[in-house]
């Protein structure tokens, strides 16, 4: 399962606005990423309520309704043009998704090309609460494809795991199992991170079991680490059932003692293998699953090295499956290709809209990507070194021989500011 496009309506920052994803899979465009879409915009602008669109979109069929979700502002609270403030701007929010659903996902797609399927989330305002469903459309031979979708009982389904900018890890989880869970709640915790400060399962949880009770995973999951980690750090070689350790240049080390910005990464990328552990088929390798996954802030924590070669990373190791992330990182942005990007902007009255933007910024440095259309800053010098800049060109302008020489300098070095 990928998602192409999500059309998002009265939807906190959004009125009306479409998502194309599609546009990363052209082959035409040379060192795009092809399951990498990155959702980049001002703060406020819906980039975190994007993903948990499109995470209420897809799995609203399959899962329960959800009370921990409800009562959230969801219904974008704005007025109708020419009504008094009290006037809302709908008393409900929709949300379209079309999916492209493969093998896994339904058996009837087994060994056939990928099939679309259009899903809608509706959420109706009732009262002081945002009730959060399943609309099922008029169409009686699509309501009978979403209701066979309903009764799919395998975990390789509907695959989609998401990540909030809060997410960190639980160690009191360290004794616990989802395996033993109902499917529709593990499915809602392969989520939750991205709508409460719900902690992630830790490696010591599952990791070391699985060298005893699944050696052949246990060996998949330590290759898909050692490519997913930067160079210099390792999944150390231990004694199956004993506890997890990380050779960091020679020295071993426990999850507990790695750097903040290597916890926060390992964190959800041993979250994730651990959820295509569970969610595989048997006798599938992990790194033939599809899927999708949400990571918001996905540069947190990351050295400006890590941060330029993160999604290059992502996409060759796991590229079935599909990266809607979120970040605020030049760096991160300067390594990808225009069809990889996706700006989000206010527009007024019409909320939140989404363009995909011609410029190239590809191989660019962090300051020519941050004065691009992508960041839209005028300057990344500090306020008052940019007003003594104007300053001394006006003065150089008018011709002081000393204002043009102290312009050069602060120009150069930002010395000599008064």
């Amino acid at each position: 399962m990928h998602v192409d496009a999500i059309r998002i309506q009265h939807l906190r920052a959004f009125s009306d606005a479409r998502i194309d994803f599609a546009a990363a899979d052209d082959p035409g465009v040379p060192g795009a990423l092809s399951n990498i879409h990155v959702l980049l915009g001002g703060n406020g602008t819906g980039k975190s309520t994007v993903l948990r669109a499109i995470a209420l979109g897809v799995l609203a069929p399959v899962i329960e309704r959800d009370p921990t979700l409800e009562g959230t502002a969801w219904v974008r609270r704005a007025p109708r043009a020419g009504a008094g403030r009290d006037r809302m701007a709908a008393d409900f929010a929709l949300i379209d998704i079309d999916l492209r659903l493969h093998g896994q996902d339904l058996l009837r797609c087994a060994g056939q090309p990928p099939r679309m399927l259009p899903m809608q989330a509706r959420i109706e305002r009732v009262g002081e609460l945002d009730l959060i469903d399943w609309h099922r459309p008029q169409d009686h031979v699509l309501a009978r494809e979403l209701r066979l979708i309903q009764q799919v009982r395998e975990p390789s389904a509907f695959f989609l795991v998401a990540y909030g900018a809060s997410r960190w890890v639980d160690h009191a989880q360290a004794g616990t199992s989802t395996a033993s869970m109902p499917l529709a709640t593990q499915r809602r915790q392969r989520v939750a991170s991205l709508f409460d400060n719900r902690g992630l399962l830790p490696l010591a949880a599952w990791l070391p079991a699985f060298a005893l009770q699944n050696p052949g995973r246990y060996r998949q999951v330590v290759t898909l680490m050692d490519r997913l980690l930067p160079a210099g750090c390792r999944l150390a070689a231990a004694p199956p059932g004993e506890a997890t350790r990380f050779d960091m240049e020679g020295i071993l080390l426990p999850f507990e003692g790695l750097s903040d910005g290597y916890q926060a990464y390992v964190g959800w990328i041993g979250d994730l293998l651990h959820q295509l552990c569970m969610g595989a088929p048997s006798g599938r390798r992990l790194v033939d699953n599809q899927g999708v996954v949400l990571v918001d802030e996905i540069d947190l924590h990351l050295h400006p090295a890590w941060q330029r070669v993160l999604l290059s990373t992502l996409s060759q190791a796991l590229p079935n499956l599909q990266f809607i992330v979120t970040t605020h990182s030049p760096l991160v942005v300067g390594a990808l290709q225009p069809s990889n990007l996706l700006v989000l902007e206010h527009a007024g009255s019409e909320g939140t809209q989404c363009r995909r933007l011609p410029e190239r910024i590809h191989g660019q440095s962090a300051d020519q990507v941050l004065l691009s259309p992508y960041f839209g800053l005028a300057t990344t010098r500090p306020a008052e070194v940019g007003e003594a800049l104007d300053r001394l060109r006006l003065a150089s302008e008018r011709g002081d021989p000393a204002a043009a020489a102290a312009y050069l300098q602060l120009l150069a070095c930002g010395e000599g500011l008064a």
